[in-house]
């Protein structure tokens, strides 16, 4: 309402008309409102724009240190993961490799492998040879001879694998001692560990030796378990052996009886001819006699 009535007041005035068509102060005040409303929404708008920097820098600072906590999983190393890969790989062939090898031992066994052994010295060991002393003193005149190895295949095979189980034990108990002296190392670091992804892995690695410890021990129960079922096979093998040897005798003495029956019964159906009484030529002769005669 004022601004119109300025502008009436300047057109009525002599000596107006000209100035206010070249530069009217109504229009200076306009413009200066406008430019006054103009530079406010541009504040306004440069806080806000101002605002959302801060804030996307915020953002930004955020995301830098979940990144910088979490860390570059390929830059972590840790020397417990290369044992930790090569005590699976090896879990790994034992399992693969491990039943064919004893079979194949079980087939190869002579016998030879059960001399020598003295369990540790608890016991004397048997020889491959025997000497046969035809004195109570050693002489040179003593024999030497080689045993039978075929006899002691039963035992030699239960030797070998007694043998494979003691080194079985002794190899997982070293694993074992190899892998429990790993994990106080990983708890300190991952007390210490600088970001997110050393800590997944030595997470990882901790896992995996409990894992590996279970795996060594279940792998020397397996091989006890094989040892049994050997052993219980054998005993049941050696059963059936001597029942069989017993069954072959039971039949070789019936079969000489009766062999022995039917000779017999041959022999009464085809009796030998006998010879008839006969004369001697002689008998009338009384010659080598003595006789009584009366005096």
């Amino acid at each position: 309402m004022k601004t119109r009535i300025l502008l009436l007041i300047a057109a009525a005035l002599p000596g107006t008309h000209g100035v206010c068509h070249a530069q009217s102060p109504v229009q200076e005040v306009i413009d200066h409102a406008l430019i006054q409303q103009t530079m406010t929404g541009n504040r306004d708008l440069l806080a806000v724009l101002q605002q959302q920097l801060a804030e996307a820098q915020k953002q930004t600072q955020s995301l830098t240190d979940q990144l910088t906590r979490m860390g570059d999983p390929a830059s972590v190393t840790l020397p417990s993961l290369e044992l930790i890969r090569q005590d699976i790989a090896k879990s790994a062939d034992n399992a693969a490799n491990g039943g064919a090898a004893r079979e194949q031992r079980l087939i190869n066994t002579t016998g030879a492998e059960a001399f020598g052994d003295n369990a540790y010295g608890l016991v004397e060991g048997v020889g491959p040879t025997v000497t046969l002393k035809h004195g109570t003193e050693a002489t040179e005149d003593d024999t030497v001879v080689n045993r039978d190895p075929a006899k002691y295949k039963l035992h030699a095979a239960m030797m070998q694998d007694l043998n494979n189980l003691d080194a079985k034990s002794k190899e997982t108990d070293a694993r074992i001692a190899r892998l429990e002296q790993e994990r106080p190392a990983l708890l300190d670091q991952v007390s210490t560990a600088p970001d997110e992804a050393t800590v997944m892995k030595l997470q990882v690695a901790l896992q995996a030796i409990d894992a590996q410890i279970a795996s060594s021990k279940a792998d020397l129960i397996k091989s006890k378990q094989d040892y049994d079922i050997l052993n219980e096979k054998l005993k049941l093998q050696a059963q059936i052996t001597s029942r069989a040897k017993a069954e072959e005798h039971d039949l070789e003495s019936k079969s000489r009886a009766d062999a022995a029956a039917a000779a017999r019964a041959a022999a009464a159906a085809n009796p030998p001819a006998t010879s008839t009484g006969s004369t001697s030529p002689f008998s009338g002769l009384r010659w080598g006699r003595t006789t009584n005669t009366p005096p």
